[in-house]
């Protein structure tokens, strides 16, 4: 006669499957911030270029013009914000 498996395995499996779960959801959402905060990086950096483009353009249109423009001073500061330390 075969006797039955002791309870403890069972529950040491659902642990470890749960354990699993929690670990591959955690992971989705992690790749899933990592994601959104990439594409927030890319964008400042496209609006500052763009910015910068402005600035140059304004630059030579008055280049008369005794004050320099700093209209990018902001997003400068927000996009070293966002970059951060690696």
């Amino acid at each position: 006669m075969n006797q039955p498996e002791p309870p403890s395995s069972s529950s040491f499996r659902f642990f470890a499957i749960g354990v699993l779960c929690v670990a591959v959801l955690l992971g989705a959402y992690f790749m899933r911030l990592n994601a959104e905060v990439d594409r927030e990086r890319e964008q400042a950096a496209e609006r500052l270029a763009f910015c910068q483009h402005l600035e140059s353009v304004a630059r030579a249109a008055a280049p008369t013009s005794l004050v320099p423009p700093e209209a990018c001073k902001q997003l400068k500061k927000q996009y070293a914000e966002t970059i951060g330390p690696l």
